[in-house]
């Protein structure tokens, strides 16, 4: 036996330790070890499975309200293009897809249906090199529609503009204040023009939860004299201004009636868009027969007081756009670049892009009758219209008559006899419209379906917001 003191002490000392380091290395490479054959089992799923859906985002509100809307399907992975015939939508909708990374992104022509469920169903996605592929399949629902509408006051009472929903019963008052001639919502306020006899005002309220917001001043504006008459209100749908006609009333005449223009991006003070239609500080304000906002867009097309059509950016970028002459102006096709105006010699559809006119449709049913109001278009080729025929006493007795191309059906709206029609006017996806009718025994808003006339609500009330989309000045019924 060796009695090597270095072997024996080496004995004695037992086994070598190993360096807190080298454990370090050894725990690293085996979590690596292990995250790299998770991912590639991960990858080896993937592409058995083919691409998921891992969210889907969209406006409920704006889907119903406005065109060229979007849903966005966003998969866990990035995908090869899709094509627009993968992509089905039902009930079915008119509609667009791109694709770009990992998500898709389906466009809607113009609004959808209120409240209700539409289903995307994307088929044989695949992501890029893999051979596996799959169908994604979401279900979107829409917005309801609720209506602002101004109740008079009676009995010394303040008018109330109220909130009325179409999938529940009551109103909900949003305002209250004595003289309320207009209103309009303007992004998360409404303008407000009240008083008469020339001595209007206009005013920003701020809401909160739908309502006004009591803890927040309301803003008056400074009109440009010291009294004056606002009417014809009308605001731009991305709320970026606002207009209306104004006389100066401060001399007891009116003088300079014309167009005002109110930019909520600047110093919110009234400039006149003048003659040559831009909007510029102290000018004579272009005289006005009928005006408003071209939807979605901040231009107006206006019909001046000779009867020449001018289509004019109220934000002054761009020139304004001669479009000839017209008579009346009658509303907009729903996709906001035409619009209905009548001529001396008939009622066309104006394209706002090229001017070019193409004569409406006008079937014996729409057109046989002495009194006829105006029309209410609700796609490029369906309109409703109030005709109506002289009693005996020499009141009108007044029918809703729907155009779908050349075909003119009745529409079973109940106007009571000693009432008349005074507006029709579309929901902004076209599925409704608001008739309000005034009679002895005051005013009524009644919202039936554009297709069938069913009543789905009615409150006691002058107007609704939807009227604020059409032009306003000369009116008719």
């Amino acid at each position: 036996m060796s009695t090597d003191p270095r072997t024996t002490g080496a004995r004695a000392a037992g086994p070598v330790r190993r360096r807190p380091r080298d454990r370090y290395r050894r725990r690293l490479v085996a979590s690596l070890t292990v995250f790299v054959l998770v991912g590639a089992v991960a990858a080896i799923v993937g592409s058995q499975q083919g691409p998921r859906l891992r969210d889907v985002t969209y406006d409920p509100t704006g889907l119903v309200s406005r065109p060229a809307q979007r849903v966005i399907l966003t998969a866990n992975q990035a995908l090869q293009r899709v094509s627009a015939d993968a992509v089905t939508v039902t009930p079915s909708a008119p509609h667009t897809v791109t694709s770009s990374g990992n998500t898709i992104a389906v466009e809607f022509a113009g609004p959808l249906a209120y409240d209700r469920s539409y289903e995307i169903a994307v088929a044989g996605v695949r992501a890029p090199g893999q051979p596996a592929t799959a169908d994604l399949r979401t279900t979107i629902t829409t917005g309801s529609t609720d209506v602002l509408a101004l109740v008079p006051g009676t009995s010394g009472a303040p008018d109330r503009i109220v909130r009325r929903s179409l999938d529940a019963g009551g109103a909900t008052t949003v305002l209250q204040a004595r003289g309320i001639t207009e209103y309009a919502r303007l992004g998360r306020s409404l303008v407000v023009v009240r008083g008469g006899d020339g001595s209007s005002t206009v005013e920003i309220v701020p809401l909160a939860g739908g309502v006004q917001d009591r803890g927040t001043p309301v803003e008056r504006l400074t009109l440009p004299t010291a009294s004056g008459r606002v009417t014809a209100l009308h605001v731009a749908d991305d709320g970026a201004s606002f207009g209306f006609e104004y006389a100066d009333t401060s001399t007891g005449q009116s003088r300079n009636v014309g167009l005002y223009v109110v930019d909520m991006t600047g110093t919110h003070l009234p400039t006149a868009v003048a003659e040559d239609g831009r909007p510029t500080t102290g000018a004579v304000p272009m005289t006005v027969a009928q005006w408003a906002y071209v939807p979605r867009t901040e231009s107006a097309l206006v019909r001046t007081g000779s009867d020449d059509l001018v289509l004019v950016d109220m934000s002054g970028r761009t020139d304004p756009v001669r479009l000839g002459s017209a008579t009346f102006l009658h509303g907009f096709v729903g996709s906001g670049t035409t619009a209905v105006v009548e001529t001396g010699t008939g009622i066309v559809r104006l394209d706002l892009t090229d001017g070019r006119r193409t004569p409406i449709t006008a079937p014996a049913g729409s057109t046989d009758a002495p009194y006829l109001g105006r029309i209410a278009p609700l796609t490029d080729d369906t309109y409703v219209r109030v005709v109506g025929d002289v009693r005996a006493d020499g009141t009108l007795a007044q029918r809703t008559v729907r155009v779908d191309g050349d075909r003119a059906s009745r529409l079973p709206v109940r106007v009571p006899d000693d009432a008349s029609v005074t507006a029709v006017c579309p929901s902004p996806n076209a599925q409704f419209l608001a008739v309000t009718t005034a009679s002895a025994s005051g005013a009524l808003v009644s919202i039936v379906d554009a297709t069938s006339g069913a009543l789905e609500a009615s409150v006691d009330a002058s107007s609704v917001d939807w009227c604020g989309a059409l032009p306003s000045g000369d009116e008719v019924g």
